[in-house]
């Protein structure tokens, strides 16, 4: 279907910028076979946050009702950042690690497969 805009061009801030964070940023992590949610968990953190304070004090909170949770090793995760490997410093900050507005992170647990071992 095309769509037609009035006037000479077609100019549109997000609503979803930066600047609109306050010097926090939004990101995206997705637990992989830990689909408890049909999508990444989106964050707002500050930028100078330490990613194994985040870990702890975020992230493993929001999945406790799964039953790996407690079982979670933050230190021999597996991770990507924006679909690329990577070997995040845990006690470097977001910032310091790359973590930017909009990155979308991805960690693997091995040995944790899920709910009864089917990768959900």
């Amino acid at each position: 279907m095309t769509v037609k805009h009035l006037g000479d061009s077609y100019e549109y801030k997000s609503e979803n910028r930066e600047e609109g964070y306050g010097g926090d940023i939004n990101f995206y992590i997705q637990w992989e076979q830990h689909l408890m949610y049909a999508c990444p968990s989106a964050y707002r953190a500050p930028v100078d946050l330490i990613l194994r304070d985040f870990m702890e004090q975020m992230f493993k909170p929001d999945y406790q009702a799964h039953p790996d949770a407690d079982k979670l090793d933050i230190d021999t995760l597996e991770w990507q950042l924006d679909q690329q490997a990577w070997q995040p410093d845990l006690d470097k900050s977001l910032k310091d690690n790359g973590v930017g507005h909009m990155s979308y992170l991805q960690v693997r647990s091995p040995g944790l497969e899920g709910m009864h071992g089917c990768g959900n």
